[in-house]
Protein backbone atom coordinates (compact mmCIF):
# COMPACT_ATOMS: atom_id res chain seq x y z
CA UNK A 1 0.00 0.00 0.00
CA UNK A 2 1.39 3.52 -0.97
CA UNK A 3 2.35 6.50 1.41
CA UNK A 4 -0.29 8.77 2.11
CA UNK A 5 0.82 12.35 1.20
CA UNK A 6 -0.45 15.51 3.13
CA UNK A 7 -2.38 18.11 0.68
CA UNK A 8 -0.68 21.33 0.06
CA UNK A 9 -2.43 23.52 2.66
CA UNK A 10 -1.62 21.26 5.04
CA UNK A 11 1.99 20.49 4.74
CA UNK A 12 2.32 24.56 4.20
CA UNK A 13 0.81 24.83 7.36
CA UNK A 14 3.14 22.62 9.25
CA UNK A 15 6.18 24.15 7.86
CA UNK A 16 5.35 27.96 8.66
CA UNK A 17 4.24 27.20 12.38
CA UNK A 18 7.84 25.62 12.38
CA UNK A 19 9.56 28.34 10.60
CA UNK A 20 7.83 30.75 13.20
CA UNK A 21 8.66 28.38 16.25
CA UNK A 22 12.49 27.68 15.29
CA UNK A 23 13.08 31.41 12.70
CA UNK A 24 16.94 30.74 13.67
CA UNK A 25 17.45 27.05 12.86
CA UNK A 26 19.16 26.19 9.80
CA UNK A 27 17.18 24.97 6.66
CA UNK A 28 18.26 21.57 7.00
CA UNK A 29 18.29 21.07 10.39
CA UNK A 30 14.55 21.47 10.77
CA UNK A 31 13.69 20.23 7.62
CA UNK A 32 14.86 16.83 9.26
CA UNK A 33 13.05 17.69 12.44
CA UNK A 34 9.72 18.18 10.22
CA UNK A 35 10.50 15.19 8.22
CA UNK A 36 11.16 13.07 11.49
CA UNK A 37 8.05 14.24 12.80
CA UNK A 38 5.41 14.00 9.78
CA UNK A 39 6.96 11.50 7.42
CA UNK A 40 3.05 10.40 6.30
CA UNK A 41 2.28 13.78 5.20
CA UNK A 42 5.60 14.61 3.29
CA UNK A 43 7.00 12.42 0.63
CA UNK A 44 10.58 12.71 1.13
CA UNK A 45 12.84 14.59 3.25
CA UNK A 46 13.69 16.68 -0.21
CA UNK A 47 10.59 17.87 -0.58
CA UNK A 48 10.26 19.00 2.88
CA UNK A 49 14.16 21.00 2.69
CA UNK A 50 12.23 22.45 -0.69
CA UNK A 51 9.40 23.90 0.78
CA UNK A 52 11.59 25.36 3.91
CA UNK A 53 13.66 27.09 1.69
CA UNK A 54 10.40 28.21 -0.87
CA UNK A 55 8.64 29.69 2.78
CA UNK A 56 12.52 31.28 3.36
CA UNK A 57 12.72 33.10 0.56
CA UNK A 58 15.24 30.73 -0.70
CA UNK A 59 14.38 29.55 -3.76
CA UNK A 60 14.09 31.65 -7.45
CA UNK A 61 11.49 31.13 -9.78
CA UNK A 62 12.35 28.31 -11.56
CA UNK A 63 12.61 26.36 -8.59
CA UNK A 64 9.33 27.24 -6.97
CA UNK A 65 7.80 26.15 -10.47
CA UNK A 66 9.65 22.50 -9.94
CA UNK A 67 8.25 21.77 -6.56
CA UNK A 68 6.12 17.91 -6.90
CA UNK A 69 3.63 20.05 -4.89
CA UNK A 70 2.43 23.25 -4.90
CA UNK A 71 1.60 25.47 -2.05
CA UNK A 72 -1.36 27.22 -2.30
CA UNK A 73 -1.75 30.64 -2.50
CA UNK A 74 -2.71 32.50 0.76
CA UNK A 75 -6.17 34.34 0.52
CA UNK A 76 -5.88 37.71 -0.42
CA UNK A 77 -7.13 41.01 1.25
CA UNK A 78 -7.42 39.31 4.59
CA UNK A 79 -5.28 40.12 7.71
CA UNK A 80 -2.78 37.64 8.59
CA UNK A 81 -2.93 35.11 11.62
CA UNK A 82 -1.28 36.96 14.87
CA UNK A 83 1.01 35.15 16.45
CA UNK A 84 1.69 37.90 18.97
CA UNK A 85 1.31 36.47 23.09
CA UNK A 86 -0.02 37.89 26.34
CA UNK A 87 2.91 40.13 28.62
CA UNK A 88 0.80 40.05 31.94
CA UNK A 89 3.39 40.29 34.95
CA UNK A 90 3.57 37.93 37.36
CA UNK A 91 2.38 38.56 40.62
CA UNK A 92 3.48 37.84 44.26
CA UNK A 93 0.89 38.26 46.70
CA UNK A 94 3.18 37.63 50.08
CA UNK A 95 4.32 39.64 53.11
CA UNK A 96 7.63 39.07 53.74
CA UNK A 97 9.43 38.34 50.41
CA UNK A 98 13.34 37.27 50.19
CA UNK A 99 14.90 38.35 46.76
CA UNK A 100 17.87 36.55 45.53
CA UNK A 101 19.70 37.21 42.74
CA UNK A 102 22.73 36.41 40.28
CA UNK A 103 23.63 33.10 42.51
CA UNK A 104 25.15 31.14 39.35
CA UNK A 105 24.57 27.48 40.89
CA UNK A 106 27.85 25.90 40.55
CA UNK A 107 29.64 29.23 41.37
CA UNK A 108 28.21 30.53 44.14
CA UNK A 109 29.70 31.83 47.10
CA UNK A 110 28.06 29.85 49.97
CA UNK A 111 28.91 32.27 52.67
CA UNK A 112 27.06 34.94 51.22
CA UNK A 113 24.17 32.86 50.31
CA UNK A 114 23.78 31.47 53.84
CA UNK A 115 24.45 34.75 55.12
CA UNK A 116 21.09 35.79 52.86
CA UNK A 117 19.10 32.50 53.84
CA UNK A 118 19.98 33.14 57.58
CA UNK A 119 18.61 36.62 57.23
CA UNK A 120 15.28 35.37 55.63
CA UNK A 121 14.71 32.77 58.24
CA UNK A 122 15.32 35.17 61.13
CA UNK A 123 12.52 37.82 59.37
CA UNK A 124 10.15 34.92 59.08
CA UNK A 125 9.67 35.21 55.35
CA UNK A 126 6.53 33.72 53.65
CA UNK A 127 7.86 33.83 49.93
CA UNK A 128 11.37 33.47 47.76
CA UNK A 129 11.88 35.08 44.61
CA UNK A 130 15.09 33.52 42.76
CA UNK A 131 15.22 36.82 40.69
CA UNK A 132 17.13 35.42 37.29
CA UNK A 133 20.24 33.41 36.69
CA UNK A 134 19.79 31.24 39.64
CA UNK A 135 21.95 28.76 37.11
CA UNK A 136 25.07 29.71 34.98
CA UNK A 137 25.00 27.33 32.15
CA UNK A 138 28.50 27.85 31.34
CA UNK A 139 28.06 24.32 29.29
CA UNK A 140 25.51 26.04 26.85
CA UNK A 141 26.84 29.13 26.77
CA UNK A 142 28.70 30.48 23.50
CA UNK A 143 31.84 31.18 24.84
CA UNK A 144 35.47 28.53 24.51
CA UNK A 145 34.33 25.87 27.12
CA UNK A 146 37.40 25.30 29.26
CA UNK A 147 37.66 21.68 29.53
CA UNK A 148 37.67 21.21 33.34
CA UNK A 149 34.81 23.57 34.11
CA UNK A 150 31.50 21.83 35.47
CA UNK A 151 29.50 19.78 33.23
CA UNK A 152 25.44 20.82 32.73
CA UNK A 153 25.08 17.75 34.14
CA UNK A 154 26.73 18.60 37.15
CA UNK A 155 25.14 21.84 37.40
CA UNK A 156 21.59 20.21 36.98
CA UNK A 157 22.71 18.19 40.09
CA UNK A 158 23.89 20.67 42.59
CA UNK A 159 20.55 23.12 41.46
CA UNK A 160 18.26 20.14 42.89
CA UNK A 161 20.66 19.48 45.79
CA UNK A 162 19.95 23.67 46.70
CA UNK A 163 16.67 23.27 46.05
CA UNK A 164 16.01 20.46 48.46
CA UNK A 165 18.29 22.70 50.76
CA UNK A 166 16.28 25.98 50.21
CA UNK A 167 12.99 23.38 50.99
CA UNK A 168 14.13 21.73 54.35
CA UNK A 169 15.02 25.55 55.68
CA UNK A 170 12.15 27.49 54.47
CA UNK A 171 9.22 23.91 54.27
CA UNK A 172 6.23 26.20 54.01
CA UNK A 173 7.54 29.48 52.26
CA UNK A 174 5.80 30.25 48.46
CA UNK A 175 9.06 29.84 45.82
CA UNK A 176 9.38 31.39 43.22
CA UNK A 177 12.25 31.33 40.14
CA UNK A 178 12.24 34.17 37.56
CA UNK A 179 13.95 32.56 34.46
CA UNK A 180 17.36 34.91 33.82
CA UNK A 181 19.34 35.20 30.25
CA UNK A 182 21.68 32.28 31.69
CA UNK A 183 18.80 30.02 32.44
CA UNK A 184 17.50 30.95 28.93
CA UNK A 185 21.03 29.30 27.50
CA UNK A 186 19.43 26.36 27.61
CA UNK A 187 16.74 26.83 25.61
CA UNK A 188 18.71 28.35 23.19
CA UNK A 189 21.18 25.64 23.04
CA UNK A 190 18.36 23.22 22.36
CA UNK A 191 16.90 25.67 19.57
CA UNK A 192 20.17 25.67 17.90
CA UNK A 193 22.11 21.90 18.73
CA UNK A 194 18.75 19.87 18.90
CA UNK A 195 15.13 21.17 17.95
CA UNK A 196 13.92 17.80 17.93
CA UNK A 197 14.16 17.68 21.49
CA UNK A 198 12.96 21.40 22.49
CA UNK A 199 9.69 20.34 23.23
CA UNK A 200 10.13 16.88 24.36
CA UNK A 201 9.01 17.03 28.25
CA UNK A 202 12.35 15.16 29.46
CA UNK A 203 14.51 17.97 28.73
CA UNK A 204 12.26 20.96 29.64
CA UNK A 205 14.17 22.50 32.81
CA UNK A 206 10.67 22.22 34.83
CA UNK A 207 11.07 18.08 34.87
CA UNK A 208 14.71 17.73 35.08
CA UNK A 209 14.80 19.69 38.10
CA UNK A 210 11.99 18.43 39.42
CA UNK A 211 10.25 21.85 40.11
CA UNK A 212 6.66 19.78 41.38
CA UNK A 213 8.63 17.87 43.51
CA UNK A 214 9.93 20.91 45.72
CA UNK A 215 7.12 22.88 45.25
CA UNK A 216 8.50 25.67 43.14
CA UNK A 217 6.63 28.20 40.44
CA UNK A 218 8.98 29.42 37.54
CA UNK A 219 8.62 31.99 35.60
CA UNK A 220 9.68 32.47 31.75
CA UNK A 221 9.69 34.37 29.14
CA UNK A 222 10.97 37.70 30.59
CA UNK A 223 7.73 38.69 32.39
CA UNK A 224 8.12 41.36 35.22
CA UNK A 225 7.40 40.26 38.93
CA UNK A 226 5.24 42.53 40.37
CA UNK A 227 5.34 43.20 44.24
CA UNK A 228 2.01 45.24 44.73
CA UNK A 229 3.30 48.67 43.62
CA UNK A 230 6.85 47.70 43.03
CA UNK A 231 8.19 46.06 39.70
CA UNK A 232 10.95 42.81 39.76
CA UNK A 233 13.59 42.65 36.59
CA UNK A 234 16.11 40.35 36.47
CA UNK A 235 18.03 43.23 34.06
CA UNK A 236 17.84 41.12 30.86
CA UNK A 237 14.03 42.37 29.65
CA UNK A 238 15.04 45.63 28.90
CA UNK A 239 16.82 46.18 25.32
CA UNK A 240 20.10 47.50 25.02
CA UNK A 241 22.31 48.10 27.83
CA UNK A 242 21.10 49.35 31.14
CA UNK A 243 24.12 49.20 33.56
CA UNK A 244 26.73 51.95 33.01
CA UNK A 245 27.89 54.18 36.25
CA UNK A 246 24.48 53.98 37.96
CA UNK A 247 22.30 51.05 36.76
CA UNK A 248 19.22 51.95 38.89
CA UNK A 249 19.38 55.42 36.94
CA UNK A 250 19.58 53.25 34.03
CA UNK A 251 16.84 51.05 34.68
CA UNK A 252 14.60 54.27 35.53
CA UNK A 253 15.56 55.63 32.25
CA UNK A 254 13.80 52.61 30.41
CA UNK A 255 10.72 51.79 32.75
CA UNK A 256 9.65 54.99 34.50
CA UNK A 257 8.82 52.91 37.54
CA UNK A 258 9.53 51.58 40.98
CA UNK A 259 11.89 48.51 40.51
CA UNK A 260 14.56 46.65 41.88
CA UNK A 261 16.16 44.67 38.95
CA UNK A 262 19.19 42.48 39.22
CA UNK A 263 21.58 41.24 36.87
CA UNK A 264 24.33 43.74 37.61
CA UNK A 265 25.99 42.79 39.85
CA UNK A 266 25.77 45.63 41.47
CA UNK A 267 24.28 47.70 44.83
CA UNK A 268 22.92 51.23 43.58
CA UNK A 269 20.11 53.55 44.39
CA UNK A 270 18.40 56.36 42.30
CA UNK A 271 15.39 58.37 43.42
CA UNK A 272 13.57 60.29 40.96
CA UNK A 273 10.57 63.48 42.04
CA UNK A 274 8.36 63.93 40.19
CA UNK A 275 7.02 68.05 39.92
CA UNK A 276 3.30 66.84 41.28
CA UNK A 277 5.30 65.41 44.65
CA UNK A 278 5.27 61.25 42.84
CA UNK A 279 8.90 59.56 43.73
CA UNK A 280 10.18 57.09 42.04
CA UNK A 281 12.94 54.89 43.59
CA UNK A 282 14.48 51.98 41.59
CA UNK A 283 17.12 49.74 43.39
CA UNK A 284 19.65 47.01 42.04
CA UNK A 285 21.12 44.58 44.17
CA UNK A 286 24.19 42.59 44.75
CA UNK A 287 24.82 39.55 43.73
CA UNK A 288 25.49 36.01 45.25
CA UNK A 289 28.25 34.13 43.25
CA UNK A 290 31.93 34.58 43.02
CA UNK A 291 33.27 37.88 42.50
CA UNK A 292 36.28 37.19 39.90
CA UNK A 293 35.12 34.69 37.29
CA UNK A 294 38.07 33.66 35.18
CA UNK A 295 35.94 35.75 32.29
CA UNK A 296 36.38 38.69 34.31
CA UNK A 297 38.65 38.93 37.22
CA UNK A 298 38.65 43.18 37.51
CA UNK A 299 34.93 44.25 37.97
CA UNK A 300 33.04 46.35 40.24
CA UNK A 301 30.07 43.50 41.51
CA UNK A 302 29.41 43.45 44.95
CA UNK A 303 27.80 40.68 47.32
CA UNK A 304 23.98 42.04 48.09
CA UNK A 305 20.29 41.03 48.30
CA UNK A 306 16.94 42.23 49.31
CA UNK A 307 14.04 41.28 51.16
CA UNK A 308 10.80 43.32 50.82
CA UNK A 309 7.74 43.94 53.47
CA UNK A 310 4.64 44.17 51.64
CA UNK A 311 1.59 45.28 52.19
CA UNK A 312 -1.12 42.48 50.22
CA UNK A 313 -4.28 45.45 50.51
CA UNK A 314 -2.85 48.60 48.74
CA UNK A 315 0.26 47.40 47.07
CA UNK A 316 2.84 49.69 49.61
CA UNK A 317 6.43 48.42 50.29
CA UNK A 318 9.12 48.65 51.97
CA UNK A 319 12.51 47.39 50.27
CA UNK A 320 15.73 46.76 52.00
CA UNK A 321 18.65 46.49 49.68
CA UNK A 322 21.45 45.17 51.82
CA UNK A 323 25.24 44.69 50.67
CA UNK A 324 27.22 41.70 52.26
CA UNK A 325 30.70 43.01 52.91
CA UNK A 326 33.35 40.44 54.82
CA UNK A 327 30.63 38.29 55.60
CA UNK A 328 28.26 41.16 57.40
CA UNK A 329 25.04 43.13 56.32
CA UNK A 330 24.99 46.91 55.85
Amino acid sequence: MGKKAGNSSEKGTIIKEQLLKFSKTGSKTIARKIYNENSVIFENLEQVYGLVRYYRGKTGDKLRKNLKTPIAKLPSLTLPESVDEDFEPYEIKSKRILILSDIHIPYQDNKALQIALDYGKNKDIDCILLNGDLMDFYGASRFDKHPTAPKIKDEFTKTRQFFEYLRSIFPNAKIVWKLGNHEERWEKYLIAKAPELFDVEEFQLEVILQLAKFKIVMVKDKLPIKLGKLTILHGHEMAGAAGGVNPSRSTFLKTIENVLVGHYHRTSQHTEPTLSGHVFAVNSQGCLCGLTPAYMRINKWNLGFAYCELDIKDGDYVLFNLKIIKGKIF
